[in-house]
């Protein structure tokens, strides 16, 4: 009896028949021999015996003691999964009943699903993150919270409730002279809408206003509109050195303009002109003498 429970308690039951399989893992974290076998979540077996494969691969080679009531096909896989929070894991069987059963020491086609701390590694890197946030938002609360803040915060509220205010009154005018000019507002949009119907009814005749205004662009684009601001350019620029000159007092047309000598001899000749004109009225004998018989005037 005591033999019996010693290796009963290694995963070996001396009284009954089962059959032995194998299963080569990367990593069997958590397993130890008399683990159970599982399928279904009924427990079939356990596990024999864990030990390192020969030939320095660091791979593990799991023996598996499992009923033969239980129908092992040769694609079943050996998976090792958890069983508990605390880390224990137990080898689940997924049958394949499509493939012949597998006999005694044949190998398994082995898997490993994560433990449960590698599932609850993310939420809990985000869970720390999350309480980190709120550690920080909580120092800046803290921050804007405090005594010295507290006017600000104070002052700020009344001037918002004052802005709210002043935003009512401004709407609630905003409204008082939407019904007042409610006749004028109609009165526009009906314009509008005339105006939009003029245009819908004339758009021929835009069309061909357009299209003339576009015969015209293309005519002055063809023309030789260039070469007509060029010879303008250059007959402006010899006007303007002229009378550069013409202000400098070269040529005789400077000199007309820029000295005053010939308009003061000019204006004197006009003066003598003019009593010599007047003398030939009042004394026209000094100057014009008719004789019928040919006497010669007196000197």
């Amino acid at each position: 009896m005591l033999i019996w429970g010693m290796n009963y308690l290694k995963g070996m039951d001396l009284l009954s028949s089962d059959n032995k399989y194998f299963a080569i893992y990367n990593n069997v974290d958590g397993l130890v021999p008399s683990s159970d076998v599982v399928l279904n979540g009924v427990k079939v077996g356990q596990v024999q015996k864990i030990e390192f494969i020969k030939d320095n691969s660091g791979r593990i080679l799991t023996t598996l003691l499992v009923r033969t009531k239980v129908f092992v096909g040769k694609g079943s896989i050996a998976r090792i999964i958890s069983s508990d929070l605390l880390g224990g894991r137990v080898i689940n069987l997924v049958l394949d009943s499509t493939t012949p059963p597998a006999e005694d020491g044949d190998t398994l086609v082995s898997e490993v699903q994560t433990t449960l701390g590698d599932q609850v590694k993310p939420v809990k890197d985000k869970a720390e993150k999350l309480i980190e946030s709120l550690d920080s938002l909580a120092v800046a609360l803290h921050a804007i919270l405090s005594p010295n803040n507290q006017d600000n915060l104070n002052a700020g509220f009344n001037s918002l409730s004052k802005t709210l205010k002043n935003l009512e009154q401004a709407s609630s005018s905003l409204d008082k002279m939407l019904s007042s000019n409610d006749s004028k507002l109609k009165k526009m949009i009906d314009n509008i809408e005339s105006i939009s119907n003029n245009i819908k009814n004339n758009n021929e005749s835009l069309a061909i206003a357009l299209k003339n205004i576009e015969l015209i662009t293309d005519s002055l684009a063809k023309s030789n509109l260039t070469s007509t601001i060029n010879n303008a350019n250059s007959t402006l620029k010899e006007t303007s050195e002229i009378m550069e000159k013409i202000n400098k007092g070269e040529g005789s047309m400077g000199l007309l303009i820029n000295n005053d000598s010939l308009y003061i001899h000019l204006e004197r000749s006009a003066a003598d002109l003019d009593k010599l004109l007047i003398d030939i009225k009042q004394n026209p004998k000094r100057y014009v003498h008719f004789s019928m018989f040919g006497t010669k005037p007196p000197k």
